[in-house]
């Protein structure tokens, strides 16, 4: 017997519209869920049609492979009710604060360091780093969540406004943003390109941002900054490693005998590329999640998570390693309506830029 969720007419919706757009072999109730055999064995855009038919009338399918055929299940489906909410202007404001207050207290530090070794370095000029390295740093976040927002809107994926998360002044000024999606993905592509539109969008952003940081630095010589660096050390500060894209960047600006002295939109530049390595560790609770689990199993996905938790702890990125690392323990996973039709040749190409992706922007914080 049905489940009184589906009433009569549903039901009879339901079989005309499946059968619409499958050759429908069997239809039976699976343990109260309305189940269809199908006589196709390749299904991809079909049953994405099919997705958008359904939700039309409150459903939602799933395809799965049972034995030697295809089974199309059909749950009711009802979207949370939408609410306008200020919250996420609320969290841009705060976050922004917080990072205009980094970026200050970051531009005052610099030009107490440089105008020691160098020469006055003026307010207007500590004013105009602030500005730079906040609308920097909000650009890197707000246009990664912006490509996942894209992602989901061209996937037909419902999906909120970003939520900033405003960090600690001095320390980490935001811990970046987040979106929610209020659909499941549709099938493994569409699973895959909501995971990498942010760290590519990212990616690409922060690169601009470090081409503006080499345009923008003091050059000075080796001697000079070696001198700077012993200063700043003396202090407490410390500088930071650089991921290869920096290394690889450099020698586009010449000066073959200097030494780039970053302001700081060069530590906007670096957390933008810690930012977009991180979210590439095939760990469910980053982008990286989305991007792998269409190309593993669910075994290969949970070691993965584990791997990637275990691999930031290694490298100095305590906190979040342990994080990952005790949330894993409930790793959930993610699975797409579609669990039948496979992920595209070019998005499994995709991935291997990815992990280019991630080599150019990975910075280890200590070594084993």
């Amino acid at each position: 017997m049905p489940l009184p969720e589906y009433g009569l007419d549903d039901i009879e919706n339901i079989k005309a519209i499946v059968m619409e757009r499958f050759t429908v072999e069997d239809v039976f109730f699976d343990e109260g869920i309305l189940s269809f055999g199908i006589k196709e064995r390749h299904i991809k855009e079909p049953f994405k049609a099919l997705v958008f038919d359904l939700r039309k009338i409150g459903y939602v399918p799933t395809a799965v492979r049972e034995r030697d055929r295809i089974l199309i299940r059909v749950f009711p489906y009802r979207r949370a009710a939408e609410r306008a909410s200020r919250m996420p202007l609320v969290l841009f404001f705060v976050t922004l604060c917080t990072v205009l207050i980094d970026g200050y207290l970051r531009s005052a530090s610099y030009a107490d360091i440089f105008s020691r070794m160098f020469g006055r370095v003026g307010f207007v000029d500590v004013l105009l780093n602030t500005l730079l390295f906040a609308f920097a740093l909000m650009s890197i976040i707000g246009l990664h969540e912006f490509g996942h927002l894209i992602s989901a809107k061209a996937s037909g994926i419902g999906a909120t406004p970003p939520y900033f998360i405003p960090g600690v002044p001095g320390i980490m000024p935001t811990f970046g943003a987040v979106i929610f999606q209020k659909d499941p993905a549709i099938n493994r592509d569409s699973l895959f390109d909501s995971g990498i539109s942010g760290p590519v969008t990212g990616f690409v952003v922060s690169i601009a941002v470090t081409i503006v940081a080499f345009l923008t630095a003091n050059w000075v010589s080796v001697s000079e900054y070696k001198a700077v660096q012993a200063l700043i050390e003396k202090e407490g500060g410390v500088f930071l490693p650089s991921p290869l894209a920096f290394y690889l960047i450099r020698p586009l600006f010449g000066k073959p005998d200097m030494v780039p002295l970053f302001s700081t939109i060069g530590f906007a530049a670096w957390l933008g590329m810690v930012v977009t390595a991180i979210n590439l560790f095939p760990a469910w609770q980053l982008d990286g999640g989305r991007i792998f689990r269409p190309l593993l199993s669910r075994k290969q996905y949970m070691i993965a998570s584990y791997a990637s938790a275990i691999v930031l702890i290694i490298i100095g990125y305590f906190l979040l390693g342990i994080l990952i690392l005790l949330m894993s323990s409930r790793t959930p996973d993610i699975v797409p309506l579609d669990q039948v039709s496979p992920l595209s040749k070019n998005r499994k190409l995709a991935s291997l830029g990815v992990l280019g992706i991630l080599a150019l922007t990975l910075v280890p914080l200590s070594f084993p």
